[in-house]
């Protein structure tokens, strides 16, 4: 069963995610702080990232460096409910995998982690020179 880790300040789509998610035989696990997942990054490994833009102690950009510092095969997929069009360029490079703005439409979460998962087992990144 793939891992995906969660993190939202929003525990209600923290909830929803997981029920859906683990519907479809994920395992999920929720977050609601950036540092505590940091933390549990440390000591876990999760096949993907679902992470909110605007957490209560950092922001995704905080977080995807972060997360892309230590392990930078991992796929992570920022999620929003604002719609900026140089912020979701900004995410891409810095690598996420996709950026999605709320609503969540199922059938597009479903498919994008599908994507990123299968790219990260047929390409994984090369280590760091």
């Amino acid at each position: 069963m793939k891992k995906i880790l969660v993190i939202d300040d929003d525990r209600d789509i923290c909830f929803l995610l997981n029920r859906f998610l683990s519907g479809r035989g994920y395992e999920v696990i929720e977050m609601y702080a950036g540092k505590k997942a940091l933390d549990w990054l440390d000591a876990h490994q999760p096949a993907l990232v679902m992470c909110d833009y605007r957490l209560g102690d950092m922001d995704a950009l905080e977080m995807l460096a972060s997360i892309k510092h230590k392990y930078s095969d991992l796929p992570v997929i920022i999620i929003t409910g604002y719609s900026d069009m140089r912020t979701a360029v900004r995410v891409m490079k810095m690598g996420a995998y996709d950026y999605i703005t709320k609503p969540l439409l199922p059938d597009e979460i479903i498919h994008t982690i599908q994507q990123a998962i299968e790219h990260h087992v047929n390409h994984p990144a090369r280590p760091a020179a």
